[in-house]
C-alpha cells in the first residue's frame, strides 16, 4: 500500500515519550517537553531504535509497527516502485521461512492477511503492521521472527517478483481518488522536481513492469539495514519481557559499515500563482487552493508550533465566514468547503482550502475563495470571531484529551510511529490541550492575522479544479481568473455572527414506566410513559467515551410502494432548520460540542442514527435528536442548499464499477424502487415540502429506541433520556426489526454485465447468494466460518497465486435476509502473467467464485449455501 505521510499540524492528537534517565536522546529532538515514563524506548548496539507500551485497549492484543526509513523519496531515478514493491515481497519466501509460510503460520495464530497483517509505503518510509488477537509469548515471538525474516533474509524468487507486480499494479489503479488527484496537482505545482510527489498511475505502472528481482534485492540490501529501522510494541504486554524479545529477535542483525544517504530537505522555492486542470468522467466538481510555507528547521520548535496554531486557526474562522456565506445565501456557487494543513519536514507546512462548486460555477467560486482568503490579509479578523474560533478549538482539543484512556493500542502505535518520522515528541492529548491553550489563550485577533499573512501572503497559491465537464479548459483560463479576482475589490460581507442558541427541550420530563436489568448482558433496560425505549450497559472499556444510537420505525417500507425516494435525505433535515433555529444558528450552537450531525442511516424499515460523544455531550446529543424528530422547520429556503450537497454527491454515480453496481442493487430486492438511489435528474425535484410530505408522519409517532453504551453513569443517562426523548408525544408501540423483503435473484445461467463510465481500467465481479440475518447464534457462527475459508481461499487464488488483484473482500449486503457477497477488484491493465485472471467478460473470475462458493456450502454451514451460488 502506498501513501503520502502527512502529519496534521496544529490539532493533531499526538502521545510523549519516556522520561527515565535512560532515555535516548533521539526521542525527542525537540527540547522543552518531559518524556512520558510509559513509554520505553530504547536502542539496540546495532542502531535499531524501538518502543514499547502496556495498554489493555483493547484487552489481550498487541499491536506491533515496524518502520523502516525507506519509501519513494530516497528512490533514484530509475528505481521508481523499487520501495512500495519491496514492501510486497516482505510477505513472501525469507530464510527465516524459506517455505513462504510465513503467511499461513500467522494465520494460524489468528491474524488475519489485510486485516491484522499488512504494510504501508509513503514516500518518507515503510510501515509494517501487525495486530495480535489474545497475545501470547510465543505468538508475539512469531511475529518478530516474521518481521526479522525479511529485514535481512528476503528471498526475491523472480517468478513471486513477477506475482507481486500484479498486486501492486492493482493496487495503484484502485488507489486512485479524487483526493489523491487532487492533492497530486498541487504538489507538482509546489515540486515539480520531485516526480515521486506528483505521478500518475500510468507513469507508476510503466516503471513496475521492467524491476527485476536482482534489482529488488540490490535496493532491499542497501536500505534494509538495522539503523534505519524503528519498532513498535503497544498492547497487553509487559514492557521488560517484550524489550527481551525484541533483542533476543534483533541483536545479531549486522549493520552495514556504509553510512546511510540522508534525505536533505528541499528548499521550497515561492513561483508565481500556478493552476492545474484536472477532468475525468465521475469526478466531483472540487477547486482546491493551497500554499507551502518553507520551513527554515526541519525539527519543529516551540515558535514554528506557535505560529502553526494560529495560522490554523485564522483558516478555521476563513472555513466559517464561508459556511455562514453557503448557509445564508443560496445564490453562493459552492456547496461546501473545508481547510487542510500538513506538515512535511525535509519540505514544507501545507494550507488549503478546498471546496464543493456548483456545476459550470467554478469561475464564480474561485473568485468567491480568492476573496475571502484575501480578506484577513486587509481587513484581519474580529474579536467575536476570534473568541468563538478559540472556544471551539479548545473544546475539541479538551474533547481529545478526556479521551486520552480511550485510546487504542493500534491508536497510539501508529501515533509513535507518526511522530518519530515527523521528528516530533509523542505528547498525551491533555499536554497537546495545554500547549493549545497556552497559545491561544495569549493571542489577540492581530497575532492570529500575522500569522496566518505569513502563510498566505508571502507563497503565491496553486489552484487545482476538478471534476467531470463544464470545467476550464485550460490552466492558463484559471491562473488568469484567478489574477483577475486578485486584482479586484473586495466586496463588503457582514461578519455578524450568528448568535449560538442552545436548542429547546422538548417538554416536560417523560416518566419512567418500566426498568429492569439483564444479568447475562449487564443491561438496563427502560421503557418511558411516551413508549420510547432505552437501552443502557455502562462500560468503562473505552474511558470517557459514549457510544449512542437512536433507532426510529419507519424507513424506505415505510413510503409508498413503487415510489423512488425522492426527498431530501433524512441526515439533511438540519439544513431546513429545528425547533426555530435556522441551520446557521444550529450548527453555530453545536459547533463546540461532540456532536453528530450527519449520521443517519435509512434502513428497511428504521432510521438509525448514530452519535460518538463523551459523557458531557451526550445530552446535547440527545436533545439534537428529541428536536430532530419533534420539531423538524422543513425551511424551504434550504432547498437550493441541499439540491447543490445532493448534486455534489451524485457527480459520483456510475463512475466506478461498485458505484454501478450499488445503482443496480434494487435487482436484488424484488426491483422495489424504494430501494433506488436517486440520480442526477432528480435533483431539481428535491424539496423539503416532500421531506415534510413523506417524513413528518413517521417523525410525529414512530417507535424509538435508544441505545447508550460507554463511560456513562446509568441514572445520568437515564435522566438525560428522560429530558429530551422521553419528553416527545406518545410514540406507536411496534417492536423495531429491520428486516427487509426477501431477496429476488436473476434467473438465468449468464452472469449480468453492467458498466460505469470511470477508469476503463478497472473492474468488479459480484457473486451473491441467500443468507440468513444472523441474528441467530448458531448461523452466525457458521457464517463467520464460511467468511474466514471464502476469504481465505480469495486470497490465495486471486492474489498470492495469480496476482490479479490487490484486494478481494467477502462482505454482507447492506439488506438484511437477502444475500451474502464476495467482491474483488480486477485491472484489465496489467501486463503480467496470469492476466487470463481478469478477462474483460469476467467468466473466469465468475467461475471461480461460483466453484469456490459451492464448494464451501458443502461445509455445513446454515445459510442456503448447498444451492450455487448466483453470479451477478
Amino acid at each position: 500500500m502506498r501513501r503520502l505521510w502527512v502529519v496534521a499540524v496544529a490539532f493533531a492528537v499526538i502521545g510523549s515519550p519516556c522520561a527515565s534517565a535512560q532515555t535516548p536522546l533521539w526521542v525527542a529532538e525537540e527540547r522543552g517537553e518531559t518524556p512520558d515514563p510509559a513509554i520505553h524506548y530504547g536502542e539496540l548496539a546495532n542502531g535499531l531504535r524501538y518502543a514499547v507500551m502496556r495498554s489493555a485497549e483493547p484487552k489481550g492484543v498487541a499491536v506491533v509497527e515496524y518502520h523502516i526509513a525507506v519509501g519513494t523519496a530516497q528512490q533514484s531515478a530509475n528505481e521508481k516502485e523499487f520501495a512500495h514493491l519491496v514492501e510486497h515481497m516482505a510477505f513472501g519466501a525469507t530464510t527465516t521461512f524459506p517455505k513462504g509460510d510465513a503467511i499461513a503460520q500467522l494465520q494460524s495464530a489468528g491474524l488475519q492477511l489485510g486485516g491484522d497483517v499488512n504494510g504501508a509505503t509513503s514516500a518518507r518510509g515503510t510501515v509494517y503492521s501487525l495486530s495480535i488477537p489474545q497475545v501470547t509469548t510465543e505468538k508475539l515471538a512469531l511475529a518478530l521472527r516474521f518481521l526479522r525474516g525479511f529485514s535481512d533474509g528476503a528471498l526475491f524468487d523472480a517468478n513471486e517478483v513477477e506475482r507481486q507486480k500484479g498486486v501492486v499494479g492493482a493496487e495503484i489503479a484502485g488507489g486512485e481518488t479524487q483526493a489523491t488527484r487532487a492533492a497530486r496537482a498541487l504538489r507538482q505545482q509546489f515540486y515539480p522536481e520531485l516526480p515521486y510527489l506528483w505521478e500518475k498511475p500510468a507513469q507508476r505502472l510503466a516503471s513496475l513492469h521492467t524491476i527485476t528481482a536482482d534489482q529488488l534485492r540490490a535496493f532491499h540490501d542497501r536500505w534494509y539495514r538495522p539503523d534505519t529501522a524503528f519498532l513498535v510494541v503497544v498492547g497487553d504486554v509487559d514492557p521488560s519481557e517484550t524489550g527481551k524479545a525484541l533483542e533476543a529477535a534483533f541483536a545479531s542483525w549486522k549493520r552495514p559499515s556504509a553510512p546511510i544517504s540522508a534525505l536533505k530537505p528541499v528548499l521550497f522555492q515561492p513561483r508565481t500563482a500556478s493552476a492545474s486542470v484536472v477532468q475525468e468522467a465521475g469526478l466531483t466538481d472540487l477547486l482546491t487552493l493551497g500554499v507551502a510555507k518553507p520551513q527554515p528547521n526541519v525539527v519543529p520548535t516551540a515558535a514554528t508550533r506557535h505560529d502553526a496554531i494560529l495560522a490554523t486557526l485564522g483558516m478555521a474562522i476563513v472555513r466559517d465566514r464561508l459556511e455562514r456565506l453557503v448557509l445564508t445565501s443560496p445564490q453562493v456557487p459552492i456547496a461546501s468547503v473545508s481547510f487542510q494543513t500538513s506538515r512535511w519536514p525535509e519540505l514544507a507546512e501545507f494550507y488549503s482550502f478546498s471546496a464543493n462548486f456548483r456545476t459550470g460555477k467554478w469561475h464564480e467560486a474561485l473568485t468567491l475563495l480568492e476573496q475571502e482568503t484575501r480578506r484577513p490579509l486587509v481587513t484581519g479578523f474580529t474579536v467575536p470571531e476570534v473568541d468563538r474560533a478559540v472556544t471551539n478549538t479548545l473544546k475539541g482539543a479538551r474533547s481529545a484529551s478526556l479521551r486520552a484512556a480511550a485510546r487504542t493500542s493500534s491508536e497510539l502505535a501508529n501515533g509513535i510511529v507518526a511522530a518519530y518520522a515527523d521528528r516530533q515528541v509523542f505528547v498525551l492529548p491533555e499536554r497537546n490541550f495545554q500547549r493549545i491553550s497556552e497559545v491561544l489563550n495569549a493571542a489577540s485577533p492581530a497575532d492570529i492575522a500575522a500569522a496566518y499573512n505569513a502563510v498566505w501572503r508571502e507563497t503565491p497559491p496553486a489552484i487545482a479544479v476538478a471534476g467531470s465537464e463544464a470545467l476550464p479548459a485550460s490552466s492558463a483560463l484559471v491562473r488568469d481568473a484567478y489574477a483577475l479576482a486578485h486584482r479586484g475589490p473586495l466586496p463588503t460581507r457582514d461578519l455578524t455572527l450568528a448568535v449560538a442558541k442552545q436548542l429547546p427541550v422538548p417538554g416536560p420530563a417523560g416518566t419512567v414506566v418500566e426498568r429492569h436489568h439483564v444479568d447475562d448482558l449487564g443491561v438496563e433496560q427502560i421503557r418511558f410513559a411516551n413508549g420510547v425505549r432505552l437501552n443502557i450497559k455502562h462500560t468503562d472499556f473505552r474511558a470517557n467515551e459514549v457510544l449512542t444510537t437512536m433507532r426510529l420505525g419507519g424507513g424506505l417500507l415505510a413510503m409508498p410502494h413503487g415510489e423512488r425516494p425522492v426527498a431530501p435525505p433524512l441526515s439533511m433535515l438540519y439544513l431546513g432548520g429545528v425547533a426555530g433555529l435556522s441551520a446557521e444558528q444550529l450548527l453555530a450552537g453545536l459547533r463546540a460540542t461532540q456532536v453528530s450531525v450527519d449520521s443517519v442511516a435509512l434502513g428497511t424499515n428504521v432510521v438509525q442514527f448514530k452519535g460518538q460523544n463523551n459523557p458531557a455531550s451526550l445530552s446535547d446529543q440527545l436533545r439534537l435528536w428529541a428536536d430532530l424528530v419533534g420539531k423538524p422547520d422543513f425551511d424551504p429556503h434550504a432547498d437550493a442548499l441541499v439540491q447543490a450537497r445532493v448534486e455534489a454527491a451524485l457527480q459520483k454515480a456510475d463512475a466506478t464499477a461498485m458505484a454501478a453496481f450499488a445503482r443496480h442493487w434494487p435487482v436484488f430486492s424484488n426491483g422495489d424502487l424504494r430501494f433506488a438511489p436517486l440520480d442526477l435528474a432528480d435533483v431539481a425535484g428535491l424539496s423539503f415540502s416532500q421531506s415534510r410530505q413523506r417524513f413528518a408522519p413517521i417523525l410525529a409517532d414512530a417507535p424509538i429506541e435508544v441505545t447508550i453504551v460507554g463511560d456513562i453513569d446509568v441514572d445520568k443517562a437515564i435522566a438525560a433520556t428522560a429530558e429530551t426523548l422521553g419528553a416527545l408525544p406518545p410514540r406507536r408501540a411496534q417492536p423495531l426489526h429491520d428486516a427487509g423483503p426477501d431477496p429476488k435473484f436473476p434467473t438465468g445461467g449468464e452472469p449480468i454485465v453492467w458498466s460505469h463510465h470511470g477508469d476503463a481500467g478497472r473492474a468488479l465481479v459480484v457473486s451473491a447468494w441467500r443468507a440468513h440475518d444472523g441474528f441467530d447464534p448458531n448461523d452466525g457462527i457458521s457464517q463467520a466460518v464460511l467468511d474466514e475459508i471464502l476469504r481465505t481461499r480469495l486470497f490465495n487464488d486471486l492474489r498470492q497465486t495469480s496476482g490479479a488483484t490487490y484486494s478481494p473482500a467477502p462482505f454482507i449486503c447492506g439488506i438484511d435476509q437477502c444475500a451474502r457477497l464476495w467482491l474483488y477488484r480486477c485491472d484489465r491493465r496489467s501486463r503480467h502473467r496470469r492476466r487470463s485472471a481478469c478477462r474483460t467478460d469476467a467468466s473466469h473470475d465468475c467461475e471461480f467464485t461460483r466453484r469456490i462458493g459451492a464448494d464451501c456450502g458443502g461445509t455445513g454451514a446454515r445459510d442456503g449455501t448447498d444451492e450455487s451460488a448466483r453470479r451477478a
